[in-house]
């Protein structure tokens, strides 16, 4: 045999090494054949892809440059450069060569694919949809361009058509492994936590050290398990003050119930080795044991405001012993969350320099499958890293962000109908015209500002993530009491308290928002204006 037979055979048996998943074989044998040859482009592709399937970007990212300095009109070195540089959190370079793969090969879907993730973790939303759209189009029947969409739409909360997108992936190519943690991941940020389990442990029954499938498992045994039962003890205390009217008390047990009924199914729906690895977690993490902690503290303080509310008189205001309960269970919540804030940072660290939010905790651009690596090598060899339990917050701090603007868009937009609505009411003609326009207002806007978010996406924001149900329960409060406003009969005017006072409460909460933006905006305006007139004096 000839060295150039030599050589293709080596590069042969190195892919197929690596198509089984033996990335280390495959790297010897490319390792053989560089030592003979070491401008051979075939087997820097390979070695390429062969950093690639552990998640080894930077050595990847030298591997791929060679290969474009030796070939450099070779589209698939241009695109393996594009991922790298998404790995190592460069989305500029890796638009460059992601630009420069889709004018050498422009009826390749794999470019497309690489510029619209580059595009998305530059900020540049459009952009990045325009180029998903694209590949999807070349390549329809292909599962990797369904991928990429899915994973557009869940960066930006679309976890409805992110669903769709990786049932779609799954339809084409039902062993895609990663699609299937992503349903995992939309079904754990949705509270499903028995259908996450089920996905997890799909996965994690053909890959049993996925570190994306590990990731939403944390994220199921960690938040879900610790947090909602956190939650429903704390909430439980929280009727529980009312616990001296009748019935109250079957109130106040049933979060506690339903969580455990939960927590039961979740459970059987675990395989076995989910479940020993979830003893473990729930055993030994510290993150499990500051959830722990805020548990026993809102038990101890639920139970002290349930037993103050048995002894307060419903027909007497509330005694100095019973506003004490219920500051103490306040700041015992207050207390459990910087608490599990300050455990969670310490062992995720700071944020991964992939980009923020671009791709979810776990899925790498091997995820993508766009160059032959296939996604259970991809997977299984990624190195094991500490979950960020804090990264599902910032990647729902774009939500959050509309969630705040409607909420304080809805206090402005309320204010009216609410003044309309109180006793004596105003007749429904006029109540029924303002609250039209207020209506029309509110849904134009909420319109308008998600169309903004996703044009000018910013930073992201753990605070607006963690705020996100209590915003979004602002907001449908403010937009139920302007509906009611509009259409109730006079008979049914004033509105019930039901209504009204969550609704002041909301408006009011909306206002100080208010307040707090326009300082805040008028601090930046000076600060900015002061570094104007030091440049124009330092020009001068």
């Amino acid at each position: 045999m000839t060295g150039q037979s030599v050589s293709d055979a080596g590069v042969a048996r190195a892919s197929a090494l690596l198509e089984v998943g033996r990335v280390d074989a495959a790297r010897r044998e490319v390792a053989a054949v560089l030592a003979d040859d070491p401008d051979n482009v075939d087997a820097l592709y390979v070695l390429a892809r062969s950093y690639q399937a552990q998640d080894g970007f930077v050595a990847m990212q030298e591997a791929a440059a060679r290969a474009v300095a030796v070939a450099p009109g070779g589209f698939e070195g241009h695109l393996l450069l594009a991922f790298a540089q998404l790995g190592v959190g460069d989305p500029a370079a890796a638009r460059a060569s992601a630009l420069e793969a889709v004018r050498l090969e422009p009826e390749d879907w794999r470019g497309y694919a690489a510029l619209s993730l580059a595009s998305l973790d530059l900020g540049q939303s459009r952009r990045a949809f325009r180029a998903s759209a694209r590949a999807v189009a070349l390549a329809p029947e292909s599962a990797g361009p369904h991928y990429i969409q899915a994973l557009m739409f869940q960066s930006i909360g679309w976890n409805l058509l992110a669903k769709r997108s990786y049932r779609r992936v799954l339809a084409l190519d039902p062993e895609h492994n990663a699609a299937v943690t992503g349903l995992g991941r939309i079904a754990v940020t949705r509270g499903r936590l028995s259908a996450a389990a089920g996905h997890i442990s799909a996965v994690m029954a053909v890959e049993p050290t996925n570190r994306a499938a590990r990731t939403e498992l944390d994220r199921l045994l960690i938040g879900g398990f610790g947090g909602w039962a956190l939650m429903s003890v704390w909430t439980a205390g929280f009727v529980g003050m009312f616990a001296g009217l009748p019935w109250m008390w079957v109130l106040a047990l049933l979060p506690p119930s339903l969580w455990l009924l939960w927590a039961a199914r979740t459970w059987r729906a675990l395989s076995p080795g989910a479940r020993a690895y979830a003893t473990y977690v729930l055993r030994a993490d510290v993150r499990a044991r500051g959830r722990l902690f805020g548990l026993v503290l809102c038990v101890l303080t639920a139970t002290l405001l349930v037993v103050a509310g048995l002894r307060q008189d419903p027909d007497r205001p509330p005694s100095v012993a019973m506003a004490g309960m219920v500051v103490t269970h306040f700041l015992a919540l207050m207390v459990s969350g910087a608490v599990i804030v300050i455990a969670d940072r310490k062992v995720a660290g700071p944020p991964s320099a992939t980009g923020p939010g671009m791709f979810p905790q776990g899925v790498s651009p091997a995820g993508v499958r766009s160059v032959g690596v296939p996604g259970s090598a991809a997977a299984t060899s990624a190195q094991q890293a500490n979950t960020d339990l804090l990264a599902v917050h910032r990647e729902a701090s774009y939500a959050g962000r509309w969630a705040m603007r409607l909420a304080r868009a809805g206090a402005l937009f309320a204010v009216a109908p609410l003044l309309l609505s109180v006793d004596p009411p105003a007749p429904w003609a006029s109540r029924a015209v303002v609250g039209s326009i207020a209506l029309a207002g509110f849904v134009g806007y909420a319109a308008w500002s998600r169309r903004r978010i996703i044009l000018r996406p910013q930073r992201q924001n753990v605070a607006l993530g963690l705020l996100l149900v209590p915003l979004t329960l602002a907001t449908l409060v403010e937009f139920l009491a302007i509906a009611l406003a509009a259409v109730l009969p006079p008979s049914a005017m004033p509105l019930s308290d039901l209504v009204a006072v969550p609704a002041f409460v909301a408006v009011c909460a909306g206002m100080v928002a208010w307040l707090g933006w326009l300082l805040h905006a008028g601090a930046r305006i000076l600060v900015r204006l002061r570094h104007s007139r030091r440049r124009q004096g330092a020009l001068w």
